[in-house]
């Protein structure tokens, strides 16, 4: 029995040395390079679709179409006034569409129900510019399967949902912009 146990080791020790390199990870410089999507957190899709399409009534009770932005990059944005990184990502959203105007559309869809006047209040508090839509019942954010805000949609200009971001972002940040150009093929 103990001559079984000692056979044991010594192949496990002569093993071992060859065994190690082959479970190893590749650290070379270019396994560890990550694309600007993944270091902002994008989840790509794997499957590209169109976006469920939708109108909702904007703040001043105009109807708007997922229709008018087609052929435009865009950044569709689900929020609440109740959420506090909601609010942060807001501030920070406004300077990134000043910062990138012109490049890329934004629509914010507000999920507050039947809160309005709180989604107004907050929008004129931080000076939103930004387009934000009411969606009073959640239909249009059950429809995309937004489970948590905030969570942002990119949608190319062939009209196609390439990639998602939940949770809160610096979108000031430098990568904010590199992920956004990267995923939807801004120049």
């Amino acid at each position: 029995m103990r001559e079984i146990g000692l056979f044991i080791l010594i192949i496990l020790g002569v093993a071992s040395p060859a065994i190690g390199p082959l479970q190893a990870k590749d650290s070379s410089p270019s396994s560890r390079i990550t694309s600007a999507c993944e270091s902002f957190g994008i989840q790509r899709f794997q499957t590209r679709k169109e976006p469920p399409p939708f109108t909702l009534k904007d703040l001043t009770g105009t109807q708007i179409s997922l229709n008018v932005y087609k052929g435009k990059p865009l950044l569709l944005f689900f929020w609440a006034s109740w959420c506090p990184a909601c609010k942060e990502d807001m501030a920070l959203l406004e300077k990134f569409f000043e910062r990138i105007k012109g490049e890329i559309e934004f629509l914010t869809i507000a999920i507050d129900g039947e809160k309005e006047k709180r989604v107004k209040r907050m929008v004129q508090d931080q000076k939103i510019t930004l387009p934000v839509l009411l969606d009073q019942k959640e239909k249009i954010a059950r429809t995309y399967g937004v489970r948590m805000v905030p969570t942002a949609f990119l949608i190319s200009r062939e009209s196609l949902m390439e990639g998602m971001v939940v949770g809160q972002r610096d979108w000031c940040a430098p990568e904010a912009l590199s992920a956004i150009k990267e995923l939807l093929d801004l120049r």
